[in-house]
């Protein structure tokens, strides 16, 4: 029995909606990772701590007011709530959905925020910074802040992305990243402190495990964009082809860095296999 035209078309036209509900999906529906970080030098009052990491929103939205973004987060009920840069896109001017999501997360824990090279690009940091401060969140620039539990400290470190002063010369990264943590850590005791470098990118590990970073929390590479089954990430910016720290939990020695895969888009407008991410980092004391 042959099929007939109309039965054809009706098959062409289911497959061509599940493409576009698959797709809307793949940007859209936000998928939580845990992963957990042990550590000897983390205060015993910190076993537990939750950290929700975020990153590389490119002024996205998630529903009004991020409702749907926000629901999970306060879901996740952290202790902490950081993010590592690129809260807007460059090409698209605007900022009123990441300034929206930050006023909402506020109300769920401190925030922490560094800049991405988007918001350099887009000539905008001491606005995005004036406007972040008037929500309560607290903008790292190459400086430290002490976080404390009953007492007991850990130091949280934020550099700007070192877009912010190589003028274009890329080889000058290196030395702008080492000055950018050596001011950012002057005045953190020697030794056992816990230190977290809140940080936008990931290709520069190397650098951070060479300063007694206890953990490195870093975006900029969107999950590698596409991600296939064995292989990984496909591209990221400043890794290339099949990156290195596209995303997930890396070591250096003791040093340890997750990378988000990020929530929004910029140049390729369509993630595959690589659904937005909402990262939750436990901290564990293994003492």
């Amino acid at each position: 029995m042959r099929w007939g035209e109309s039965n054809i078309k009706i098959i062409i036209a289911l497959a061509i909606l599940g493409l576009i509900i698959f797709l809307y999906l793949q940007n859209n529906s936000i998928v939580t990772t845990i992963t957990k970080v042990q550590s000897d030098r983390l205060p015993g009052t910190f076993h537990g701590y939750r950290i929700v990491h975020l990153s590389d929103l490119h002024n996205k939205a998630f529903g009004r007011d991020q409702k749907r973004l926000v629901d999970r987060i306060r879901a996740e009920n952290p202790d902490l709530i950081v993010f590592t840069g690129d809260i807007v896109d460059s090409r698209r001017h605007g900022a009123d959905n990441g300034i929206a999501l930050m006023r909402q997360i506020t109300k769920i824990a401190p925030v922490y925020y560094v800049t991405g090279n988007h918001e350099w690009a887009l000539g905008k940091v001491d606005v995005i910074r004036g406007f972040l401060e008037k929500e309560g969140v607290k903008v790292l620039q190459d400086e430290h802040d002490v976080i404390q539990v009953n007492g007991d400290k850990i130091y949280i470190i934020g550099i700007d992305d070192p877009v912010s002063r190589h003028g274009g010369q890329w080889s000058k990264e290196p030395s702008i990243v080492k000055s950018s943590i050596q001011k950012a850590v002057e005045g953190i005791p020697k030794g056992e402190s816990f230190k977290i470098l809140l940080t936008h990118r990931p290709e520069k590990f190397s650098i951070y495990s060479e300063f007694d970073i206890d953990l490195s929390l870093a975006g900029h590479a969107h999950g590698g964009q596409v991600r296939l089954p064995f292989v990984g990430g496909l591209f990221a910016p400043n890794q290339g082809i099949l990156p290195k720290y596209s995303e997930g939990k890396h070591k250096i020695g003791s040093s340890a860095m997750i990378v988000s895969r990020g929530l929004g888009n910029s140049i390729a407008p369509q993630r595959l296999f690589n659904r937005p991410e909402i990262v939750i980092v436990e901290l564990e004391n293994n003492r």
